[in-house]
């Protein structure tokens, strides 16, 4: 999939040492939390991600909650959890777009077929996307035991 990049942009490259393990969470607990504000009121909602590079993707409808509150507060972040209690963090700025071709592009790299998600009736589809900016990963014993999660950001 093409992505619009800039020099220094974070890739898969030069992504977190742990980034294989942080993949493996999202295997095991597909569906995320995805938290978004409106005004000083935060919200929190179940999604299902794709992740190409250091890019998150979350399909949703033009004009959803989600895309306004982006378009207010592009400052998101999603959580993953799984059943043996690792936490995966994702914070980054996310950008609404609606083009059908970048949709399709990245239709493929869902866990699921995007077409059954909205249907033949529903096609104001958007896509957003979510350059990551943090990322990290502990787990429940980890946090008993007072240790500091990894940690990753950008260089």
């Amino acid at each position: 999939m093409t992505t619009d990049t800039s020099p220094g942009e974070t890739t898969a490259a030069n992504a977190p040492d742990f980034w294989p393990e942080a993949l493996e969470v999202v295997k095991q607990a597909p569906i995320g939390l995805l938290a978004t504000t409106e005004g000083r009121q935060p919200h929190v909602r179940p999604v299902v991600p794709a992740y190409v590079g250091m890019i998150a993707y979350v399909l949703t409808a033009s004009g959803s909650p989600k895309t306004t509150q982006i378009q207010s507060n592009e400052r998101v972040e999603l959580l993953h959890w799984s059943s043996d209690f690792r936490h995966l963090n994702l914070s980054g700025t996310a950008s609404v777009i609606e083009d059908a071709e970048q949709i399709a592009q990245a239709a493929p790299h869902f866990p699921y077929t995007v077409d059954d998600f909205f249907g033949p009736e529903l096609r104001a589809a958007a896509l957003l996307m979510i350059r990551l900016e943090r990322v990290s990963i502990t787990t429940f014993n980890d946090i008993i035991a007072n240790k500091q999660p990894r940690v990753w950001r950008p260089s």
